[in-house]
Parts: structure tokens; sequence; C-alpha cells
């Protein structure tokens, strides 16, 4: 029995629990009862469920930019918090969110879940925290639940070098010995390159990873367990969904990956989960209690947060939810007979397409990371590459003459000027073209029409000379193609 209770586990709740949240912030919350006017929306309209989906759509530049920080909390009071996290910045100013009690209780729960996910058995076990440290979520979030994990008894102790690749190796290498197991949690091109300058010794340990930030497909889960002696054991890679407003959102589960990689091989299977998108989507168990999760018309998530005080919250991600029963019923129907289990009887399932506030226009046609992402991924280019990239268009001299410009980053030691320059630069704009066609109906359709002036252009960086961030979303736009 878990020493710590889970929130809740009621399947009819979800909702419920969302019109309370409204409630609490129609009575208490300064800033709603003023955007509520701003929108000339009438609170007292909403009396039952099903009027939930009229409440208008919060945003981060109506809602959370408009409105400061204390008066967006019960009572407009600051003091509400515990801590005050900020997003990366990437429009050029962070933007700051508070978390108070309830925020870390559901952290250190869903931390608990992906735990017992694990299945970490009767040892102590290292959690070994490789996120950045300073006012971003990702780190002090998972720091603050390993800590809670271990004073409510459960056998973890944490350490927190942070971004920093020979901290991280030489911590594993001194400490990971003494445990049963190393969890390293952290960005996937940073743990990329932590496993890929490991040595025996810290290879040998019993090392599972959480990556958060970003998706990663299927075959570089495959290539990091070969790499740390584990081929096949799937679920020892754990991708989380989270942003810095809302915490985290969902989860893998051993579920939720095996029904993603059934779905890589039966196309009947992604077209009725993924729409023919599985290749490029995160695909997680989410907890409605925890995050009540709506879908518009037009595919964005809608989150309703009672710990970050967001309702009908949009981030301009992308996706589905499912149900537990939903998924059950389409493996069914689709002849697959594979166990569906969640964390609680009232989980369900998100898929996480795009995030379309990343979204490059390249003659009239939206560009997306997740394809390039999976793409740079692929056997041929693993071996020279980070993973990073920057992705933009790049205005030409006349009307028409823009290009798609790609820059990917080489990994450590290796020198884009020695030979590789032109043959490899090649191979890349093949890949990453190949899976733009697969993906993407317009690119393709776009390809056919201009030919190869429109194919991305490919430029090789050396190790570390990209720009970095280091709050929870890796870059992968240029600065001047970010959608605001």
């Amino acid at each position: 029995m878990s020493l710590f209770a889970p929130i809740c586990t009621d399947p009819a709740s979800g909702a419920a629990g969302a019109m309370a949240v409204y409630s609490t912030a129609v009575a208490r919350i300064p800033a709603y009862q003023e955007f509520l006017r701003e929108q000339g929306f009438d609170p007292e309209t909403v009396r039952a469920l099903e009027d939930f989906a009229r409440i208008p759509v919060m945003t981060k530049k109506n809602y959370i930019g408009a409105y400061a920080l204390n008066l967006r909390m019960i009572n407009g009071d600051i003091n509400g918090a515990q801590i005050i996290s900020s997003s990366s910045g990437s429009s050029g100013e962070p933007t700051f969110y508070a978390r108070g009690p309830l925020s870390i209780a559901e952290s250190v729960e869903l931390h608990r879940r992906i735990l017992a996910g694990f299945n970490l058995g009767g040892g102590n076990t290292l959690i070994v925290v490789a996120l950045a440290m300073g006012n971003w979520i990702g780190g002090t979030y998972t720091t603050e639940a390993a800590e809670k994990l271990s004073e409510l008894g459960h056998r973890v102790v944490v350490v927190a070098p942070g971004v920093d690749k020979q901290s991280v190796l030489a911590t594993v290498k001194t400490l990971g010995p003494m445990f049963h197991n190393v969890v390293l949690v952290g960005y996937p091109p940073f743990l990329v390159d932590v496993v890929d300058e490991a040595d025996d010794e810290i290879l040998a340990q019993n090392i599972k990873l959480i990556l958060a930030g970003e998706a990663i497909g299927e075959d570089r889960r495959d290539s990091l367990l070969s790499a740390l002696g584990k081929p096949g054991c799937v679920e020892d890679i754990c991708v989380v969904y989270g942003t810095a407003d809302a915490g985290m959102i969902g989860h893998e589960t051993p579920s939720s990956i095996a029904i993603k990689r059934l779905a890589l091989s039966h196309p009947a299977l992604d077209e009725a989960l993924f729409g023919g998108d599985a290749e490029t989507s995160t695909f997680v168990e989410y907890d409605p209690n925890i995050r009540f999760i709506e879908t518009e018309e037009d595919g964005h998530l809608l989150f309703t947060v009672e710990s970050s005080n967001l309702l009908r919250y949009r981030i301009n991600d992308v996706g589905a939810v499912w149900d537990g029963d939903e998924v059950r019923r389409i493996m069914a129907e689709n002849g697959y007979q594979l166990e569906v289990a969640t964390s609680t009887a009232g989980a369900g399932f998100v898929v996480l397409k795009r995030r379309s506030d990343v979204a490059v226009s390249f003659y009239a046609i939206n560009i997306y990371p997740e394809p390039i992402r999976a793409s740079l991924a692929d056997p041929l280019l693993r071996g020279v590459l980070t993973g990073r990239f920057k992705i933009g268009r790049v205005p030409g001299a006349g009307m028409g003459s823009d290009t798609l410009g790609l820059d990917v980053e080489m990994r450590e030691r290796i020198d884009p000027s020695t030979g590789l320059d032109e043959d490899f630069a090649q191979t890349v704009k093949e890949i990453v073209s190949d899976g733009l066609i697969r993906s993407n109906s317009e690119y393709r359709e776009l390809l056919r029409q201009e030919g190869e002036r429109v194919e991305p252009r490919i430029t090789l960086h050396s190790f570390g000379s990209l720009p970095s961030r280091i709050g929870i979303r890796q870059p992968t736009i240029k600065d001047n193609e970010v959608q605001k």
C-alpha cells in the first residue's frame, strides 16, 4: 500500500471537479472575475455540467499576460504561493506562475506513479535531476517531489546536478553503485549526450530515464535502451508531458508505450487513435481528477487545473483525449487484445500531436518540429547528430525565394568541417525531406509544385554552438519564426 494516497480515483469526478474550480474562480479570483466581464460572459449562466463548455477559453495573451500574478490567485493573495516558477521566456520575457501546496502534492503523486511503473522492487533508488535548477519548473518540481516521497517513507534519495553533463556523469559514477536503481531525469537531447559519454562502470548500473520537455521516437527509445544494455526494456524510459503553466499533465505508462508501439506497425489502429500521426505523437496517461482536459473542434487541448487556477486554458497544443474505456473499445474493434491498464480507475489518455505555437509558416503552409525530430533520430544520423536543431524561414533576395533553413548540431568531438559537410548534409536533407513528405500532405503538394528549391537547406554546427535555452522546451524554431 502506497504511503501517499492518490488524490482521487472516482472516474466521474473529473468534470464535477472542474465545475468546482470554476465556482471558486468566480467567487474568489479577482483576475477571473474581471476576465469574464471583459468577455461579456455572465457567470450565473453556468448552472450544470453541460454549461461548462460555454465558458470563455483562457489563453496566455487574454489572461496570463493581461493580469498580474497576484490577481490570478485566490483572494488576490500572493502568499498563497509556496514557490514561483517561470516559463523559458521564448517570447523575450519570462512569465511567472505560482505553485502552492496542492501543486506540490500533485507532483508527488504523479512522480510516485511514474516510479511505480518502473517496477523498482524493494531496493533503494537515486533520483538524479539533470534539469535546469533556476526558476524553470522542471528541476524544482521534480526535486520537491522526490524529497517529499522520501519524507513519506519511499526509499528514494535525490541529487540535483542540473544541466551539467560532467557533473551528472561524476554523480552517477560515484553515487550510483550505492543504490539498486538510478533514475536520470532530464531533457532528451541532454540525456542522449550523457548516455553517449557514460563509461562501462556507469552503464553497468540499473539506469532508468524520465524524459521531459519534448517527445522521443521509438527508434530513439530503442537506441537509448541498447546503449544502457537494456534492449527491449521499453518501460525503463518514461516520457513526461508537462508545461510551465500547468505542471505535469501526463506521463507514459507500460500500457501507453505498448499501444503506441503497436500502432506504429498497424495503420488502422494508428488512424483510429492517432489520426495517422503515431510516429510523431506523444501518448500519455492523465488523471482527469488532477488535469481536466477537453478538446476544441480544431483539436486544441483545453486544460482546467485547480492548482494553477486555470480554466479551459489553451496553450496551443493540438491532440486528442480518450478515456480508458474508449481506448479499450478501439483496441477491440481493431482486433487487439492488449490489456489497457491505468494507474487509477478514472485515468484516460492524451495524444499530443504537435504544439501549434511553434509552427513555421513556409509558403503558406505550417511546418512542425515533430517530424523533423523523428527524422533526426534515424539510425544513419543519430551517431553524428545530438538531435538539437533549429528551423525557420530564411528570407530570400526576392519574392518567392525564401528557403527553409534547418540548423543541426553535431555530437561532441565531431567537426562539421572535416569532410562530413556536403555529403552528410545531403543525407540529412534527404531523410528530413522524406519525413516531411510522409507526415505533411501540404508540404508534399508544395514539393510537387516547386521541386527541390523548397527542400530544407541544412547547416551543420559544431557541438555546443547552437544557442541553447534551458527552460522546459528544447528550442526548435528560429527566433523570428515563433508564432505568438
